[in-house]
């Protein structure tokens, strides 16, 4: 009796690739973020615009009003990746949060689902220009990844944003809870150490154990527990 063949795949050969450092803007822009941000096929704006309006800009987007299922490319052959989302996204009831998403991952669109850079899409040239605007009312327009990047990198809402979640993830409680001075003295501190990362852990640990925190006001008419023998 003949055995049977065994078949061996040998693994696939990795080999380093430089990229045009024109065309990424570091970790913004790495392969697993941009796949992770982005649907099977296609990119994906909306995703990605979320990402960075919430996770890196700590702005708050209330929950979509409806339930709504993307539109699918087949639908729409001719339409690049933007301008079916455009088209989706139009009614006034989703601009209220989606001309801040939008515009935020517009900008990334030059890398597709995997993160491979593009120049065009259904034959027509990529448009990665976006804007944004702050807290404080002024508009920023960006051409690029790298004009995002620029801007976020020397954002205090970036700073802010990153210091929070930080706090959150070593402390376990959020910052608004030690004071409300704790975020600024933080953010102070980032950029008097040139965004030292890990000073900024030592500071945070090393802060929280220090600051006592603001204790919750008890409700009216609540018992007051009295230690046993009084």
């Amino acid at each position: 009796m003949k055995a049977a063949p065994v078949f061996i795949l040998k693994p696939a050969l990795f080999q380093k690739v430089k990229l045009d450092e024109q065309e990424r803007a570091g970790l913004l822009t790495h392969p697993y973020l941009m796949a992770a941000f982005a649907s099977t096929a296609t990119s994906s704006p909306i995703h990605r615009g979320v990402l960075l309006s919430r996770g890196v800009l700590g702005r708050t987007l209330p929950a979509p009003p409806a339930a709504v299922a993307p539109l699918a490319p087949d639908l729409h052959a001719g339409l690049t990746t933007r301008e079916r989302v455009s088209l989706q996204t139009s009614p006034k009831s989703c601009q209220m949060c989606h001309a801040m998403i939008n515009s935020l991952g517009y900008t990334l669109e030059h890398f597709d689902a995997v993160d491979r850079f593009r120049k065009d899409e259904k034959g027509k040239p990529i448009d990665a220009t976006g804007t944004y605007q702050t807290r404080s009312g002024d508009t920023v327009t960006f051409t690029g990844a790298r004009s995002l990047a620029t801007y976020l990198a020397g954002s205090e809402e970036t700073h802010s944003a990153f210091i929070q979640q930080l706090f959150h993830y070593l402390v376990k409680q959020p910052i608004r809870a030690f004071g409300s001075r704790e975020l600024t003295e933080l953010r102070d501190f980032f950029v008097h150490h040139n965004f030292n990362m890990r000073k900024l852990m030592v500071e945070v640990i090393a802060s929280s154990a220090l600051t006592p925190r603001q204790a919750r006001p008890k409700a009216q008419g609540a018992a007051i527990p009295v230690a046993a023998g009084h």
